[in-house]
């Protein structure tokens, strides 16, 4: 995602229905199973650029960020979708609450093991804490009728574009997305807009069902195999998301120190360029720069840490203490304006 995107749906569709409307949708398995691989093209467009094998940020190119917002939306969308079709004959509490302990607990993880592995953009509001409200949220929603549900999805959608307040900027209610300037994260996807999206999805499934579109689309089945491992990745969507990163960054990783193990830094040393020149220095002076800095790096053995992300804290304060080095020598400040009567 960067906002954003990383994503799942919560699988209500794996609760049991009553023999007369089938309990799963396959068409609605294969569509999750094409979310996870557009997720995953995302996830793994991130990894090569947070390892500095190539040199580009998905969280700035307006194609990638379109992307990774197409695909929580696509997840979204179908969250609201399942969430009317497993109620559709009766709510059932038992797999349902099962189901949502399993997200919550997946979000936790998720939380936890940004905050000790990548605590400059951890974790704290992603996909799946949006999934998890969402799926207790939306059960307020189920006896409305599709185009007040839909209604109501325009106003959750817009109202982050009419109104944001300063109240929303502590950090207990960064979860409702309001604040001025939304918070660093590597996976962010509040209240507002998002679960606009999910009551889309549940007033075009409302609507799917009164006109039996769910019955109709029930019949269908994947014939060749890519459609059948799809709606398989679709069925065991929390699996797959949960592991696949993890997989993703190994492989990338163990890439890079293989096919290119200087490209890391080589790419770093760039992108330290490139930012230096960006506010506003000069690039002979910014190569000066982050010369200095990377040689010194490498001269107190921190490079492999800092390009991997692994610094512990005592070697974090050495590398503020190289930056700050470099940037005197490179930049000295400016000498003070001489008193009023010191010329005279």
């Amino acid at each position: 995602m960067n906002d954003a995107t990383a994503a799942l749906v919560v699988d209500h569709a794996d609760m049991p229905a009553m023999a007369a409307r089938p309990s799963r949708i396959a068409a609605l398995d294969v569509a999750r199973g094409v979310a996870l691989v557009c997720m995953a093209i995302f996830h793994g467009a991130w990894d090569v650029a947070f390892l500095h094998i190539v040199r580009f940020d998905p969280g700035a190119s307006l194609g990638w960020i379109i992307f990774a917002r197409a695909i929580a939306g696509s997840f979204l969308m179908l969250v609201g979708i399942s969430l009317v079709l497993s109620t559709r004959n009766g709510f059932r509490p038992k797999p349902y609450l099962k189901r949502l302990a399993m997200i919550v607990a997946a979000a936790a993880l998720v939380s936890v093991a940004t905050y000790l592995v990548m605590p400059e953009g951890w974790i704290f509001f992603g996909i799946l804490h949006q999934i998890a409200l969402a799926s207790v949220l939306g059960l307020a929603f189920l006896r409305w009728p599709p185009r007040l549900v839909f209604l109501a999805a325009i106003a959750v959608f817009a109202l982050p574009f009419l109104y944001r307040g300063a109240v929303f900027a502590h950090p207990a209610l960064w979860w409702v997305g309001l604040a001025p300037k939304p918070p660093g994260s590597f996976d962010y996807v509040p209240l507002f807009p998002w679960f606009g999206v999910v009551l889309a999805g549940m007033a075009l499934a409302k609507l799917g069902v009164s006109k039996g579109w769910d019955r109709r689309l029930a019949t269908w089945q994947p014939r060749f195999a890519p459609g059948r491992w799809l709606a398989f990745g679709g069925r065991h969507s929390l699996a797959v998301y949960l592991i696949h990163q993890p997989v993703l960054y190994a492989f990338f990783f163990a890439l890079a120190a293989i096919v290119a193990p200087n490209g890391a830094e080589i790419s770093a040393r760039a992108d330290c360029a490139d930012r230096c020149v960006a506010v506003g220095k000069s690039g002979a002076d910014c190569q000066t720069y982050c010369g200095c800095v990377f040689d010194t790096l490498k001269d107190k053995q921190l490079t492999a840490p800092f390009l991997a992300r692994t610094l512990s804290d005592d070697q974090t304060l050495r590398v503020q203490e190289t930056v700050a080095v470099c940037s005197a020598k490179t930049f000295p400040p400016a000498p003070e304006a001489p008193e009023a009567g010191t010329l005279q």
